[in-house]
């Protein structure tokens, strides 16, 4: 029977005998480490609070140039006296005697006043409009106000964003967030931003790190509310959130100081939706451009040589999707810029550049609303159901987007 051989014995290890000097470099070269992380860790908690004091100051310089507008109209019903209406936004000063807000607050308002930051209220008037862009500048009555300057360079995705405004109780609001996305279209843009933007906030000013106006907060996109999670009167922050850019804010000033109004391109022709039906989903209709309609005689569409029944597909490099979506970029690119629009006729691609006409009204035709009270009205499906949608647009691009990564992941 063989032994078993016993298992050796462990070995105590000899201990490393270190020389005071050495010992002396090793406590020296561990203090060196433990003071370095925590001076890091102070120059962390030091730049946080510094970044805090920065927000804050910017706020404080900024607040007295931040207003709440006040748009009313009357409202009558058949069999009923007629009420008035308020709609709440914010504005923001960018003159002495200028107040900047969306046109989606302003717009069908028969009376606008404006509330300043020290609680004086002043009734105002609509200088100009700008319903493509949702842009509208206010004169105040006899008020002179702290104006906000214009950012000088167009901001870029992760910059720094202050939100201030105005809550549908005229409480100031303030939020700090960073530039997300931007989404172009001919003529003009749309910013992204991660901020809390709050209703009321409307027409609020979204500002960079040095304090200046880089956008003009336009609302928010959010899930809506369980019931009875909302306080009286007020709705809670969340979504997502849209500015303006200084870049479409810029030539609306410019043209109101040139021509004393905003001038809007025009082509010249009528169209409507075209759909077909998807390949995975028959159900889903799918849009595929503008079918023309109608075609104004010696217009620009006519010029270029469009005819009742041909589907626009692209204008100036973008796909057309949506008749409105043609509508909104021929009014914001302006008269006599000369543009590219592509169509089909007769399973044939056509395509020529032409120059718009200038519209007969700051106000395009497929926006006005009819109504007893005004002639622009903010009904249900009117001008404010399309500035309201078009952050929605923006939300469908930014699905999209996501859509084609995840594909190209997989």
């Amino acid at each position: 029977m063989p032994r078993r051989q016993p298992y050796p014995r462990p070995v105590p290890a000899r201990g490393v005998r270190m020389s005071g000097g050495a010992r002396a470099l090793a406590g020296l070269l561990l203090g060196l480490v433990l003071l370095a992380a925590r001076a890091q860790g102070v120059r962390a908690q030091s730049t946080l609070s510094a970044f805090e004091d920065d927000v804050d100051r910017i706020a404080r310089r900024a607040r007295p140039c931040i207003v709440a507008v006040i748009a009313q109209r009357a409202v009558s019903r058949t069999g009923t006296p007629s009420r008035t209406h308020n709609r709440v936004g914010s504005g923001v000063a960018v003159a002495a005697n200028g107040v900047l807000t969306t046109a989606s607050v302003v717009l069908g308002a028969e009376r606008v006043f404006v509330v300043t930051d020290n609680h004086l209220e002043v009734e105002a008037h609509v200088v100009g409009m700008d319903p493509v862009r949702n842009l509208a500048l206010l004169k105040p009555d006899g008020l002179e106000l702290s104006s906000l300057p214009l950012a000088g360079k167009p901001a870029a995705s992760g910059d720094w964003v202050i939100a201030l405004g105005s809550s549908y109780r005229m409480s100031p609001t303030q939020s700090v967030g960073t530039v997300a996305l931007r989404f172009p279209e001919p003529g003009t843009s749309l910013l992204q931003l991660t901020n809390e933007v709050y209703p009321g906030n409307s027409g609020g000013a979204a500002l960079n790190s040095r304090g200046e106006l880089l956008g003009l907060v336009q609302g928010e996109l959010g899930a809506p509310e369980a019931p009875g999670q909302r306080e009286r009167g007020e709705r809670r922050p969340g979504g997502l959130s849209f500015a303006i850019p200084t870049e479409d804010i810029v030539p609306f000033l410019d043209g109101l100081a040139k021509y004393g109004r905003v001038r809007l391109g025009m082509l010249g022709v009528s169209t409507r939706g075209a759909f077909v039906n998807g390949v995975s989903d028959p159900s889903e209709r799918v849009p595929i451009g503008a079918l023309v309609e109608a075609v104004q005689p010696g217009g620009a569409a006519a010029r270029l040589g469009l005819r009742k029944g041909d589907l626009i597909v692209a204008f100036d490099n973008e796909r057309v999707e949506y008749s409105e979506q043609l509508a909104r970029w021929v009014a914001a690119a302006g008269p006599g810029v000369e543009v590219t629009v592509v169509w089909v006729r007769d399973e044939t691609r056509h395509e020529g550049r032409t120059r718009l006409d200038e519209a007969p009204s700051p106000i395009p035709s497929w926006m006005e609303v009819e109504s007893a009270s005004s002639a622009l009205s903010l009904g249900a499906g009117g001008a404010a159901a399309d500035l309201d949608a078009r952050p929605q647009r923006a939300v469908r691009l930014l699905r999209e987007r996501r859509d084609f990564a995840d594909s190209t992941t997989r």
